[in-house]
């Protein structure tokens, strides 16, 4: 009985060995959980997106979110100068749409909609300064976020999420260019 007991603290013993070796791997690495960048490109200036709807609210939220989406996912330096650039960003807010995804069929003249979808166009630019190529273009990038205001949410979560898609398909095509 006592054999058993110290094999299976061996076992153990090695189990963590074999963790602790991976972990320390890892670490020497140099691991990151930030995507990976060209190495020509050190710097990003993203443009105030020009807006074609009567949402106004919606440049201002898509030009931090992307910004942002390159500070926390990327090693690129944000500049306010769009001179002093490698990687430009650029684009416009084409359109803004709300439609009913799910309703009461019941109600025929005002029926009451549970879950509704939030669907931007943009126009969106990503210009490759150093190498003085276009990276990227999309004339027509449709997103979309869906929300239920049976779960308390409100077009401004709909939103949100149809932005947060488009600054994650910005930063993916800086990425896989390469």
């Amino acid at each position: 009985m006592f054999a058993k007991k110290k094999d299976r603290r061996f076992s153990l013993d090695a189990f963590r060995c074999l963790w602790l070796v991976a972990g320390l791997l890892v670490a020497g690495c140099g691991y990151s959980f930030r995507s990976p960048v060209p190495s020509h490109l050190n710097t990003v200036y993203v443009a105030t997106f020009d807006n074609e709807t009567r949402e106004f609210q919606l440049t201002q939220q898509l030009t931090e979110r992307v910004i942002n989406e390159f500070l926390s996912e990327s090693r690129l330096q944000i500049v306010s100068d769009e001179d002093e650039a490698d990687l430009v960003v650029q684009g416009a807010i084409l359109n803004y749409e709300e439609e009913a995804l799910s309703y009461d069929p019941g109600e025929t003249v005002n029926p009451d909609v549970f879950t509704r979808r939030v669907v931007l166009r943009i126009d969106i630019e990503l210009l490759d300064e150093v190498r003085e190529r276009t990276l990227w273009q999309n004339r027509s990038l449709i997103e979309w976020g869906e929300f239920n205001e049976d779960e308390g949410e409100d077009r401004e979560t709909g939103i949100d999420r149809a932005i947060e898609k488009i600054a994650e398909e910005v930063l993916r095509h800086v990425v896989e260019e390469f």
